[in-house]
């Protein structure tokens, strides 16, 4: 049989994907309405459009990231996602020392997930690409130093490591976004640009 430890730990980070998903799915409607709204403004070469589209999508995903983490703050200082999901009571204090980093990250997510509309409706899969395989190397190596430190605690670990992979892939989608060389070149004039293909 497994350990009561262990057991409170999966269960725990089961509830956390699903309220994750959830919130992510939330998010992801912003994503995909940015891609085709960035993908028609670029083939029809109106970088105007593309910026006020791209500018709308994150100023609304980041107000959506902040309203979900009001949402799970209140679920989680009420106790109520705690009940609704479990009575076990070592499974509720797992999701509680993880709860913070769930509450936290919303917003975080809901503009990586915006920023992958932006980038996928311009057509920057192989950028997309890369950016992942370096984002889930940075990922892995957080994980890994947090187990071998001396206060590890996997099912914290895990959830950091995933934040962390978050964070860079937001890092990555923020700095194509606003390159200058960029399809996006956020930060420019858009009426001086033309699209880059």
């Amino acid at each position: 049989d497994m350990p009561g430890g262990a057991a409170a730990s999966i269960s725990a980070h089961q509830i956390a994907i699903q309220l994750w998903m959830l919130c992510s799915f939330t998010s992801d409607a912003l994503a995909a309405a940015s891609q085709g709204l960035v993908a028609d403004g670029i083939g029809r070469n109106n970088m105007v459009e593309v910026h006020d589209v791209s500018k709308t999508v994150l100023i609304y995903s980041a107000v959506l990231g902040s309203l979900l983490s009001c949402l799970l703050f209140l679920g989680f200082s009420t106790g109520f996602l705690l009940e609704f999901f479990t009575s076990d009571g070592g499974t509720q204090a797992a999701l509680l020392e993880i709860s913070a980093l769930l509450v936290l990250s919303q917003p975080l997510n809901s503009l990586v997930f915006a920023a992958d509309g932006v980038l996928q409706g311009a057509a920057e899969f192989p950028y997309q690409a890369k950016s992942m395989a370096l984002s889930a190397f940075v990922a892995a190596t957080c994980f890994l130093v947090l187990q071998a430190s001396d206060v590890s605690n996997e099912l914290f670990d895990v959830w950091s490591a995933l934040i962390c992979l978050q964070f860079m892939r937001g890092v990555t989608s923020a700095y194509k976004i606003v390159d200058d060389q960029g399809p996006i070149a956020l930060m420019k004039d858009p009426s001086t640009q033309n699209v880059q293909y």
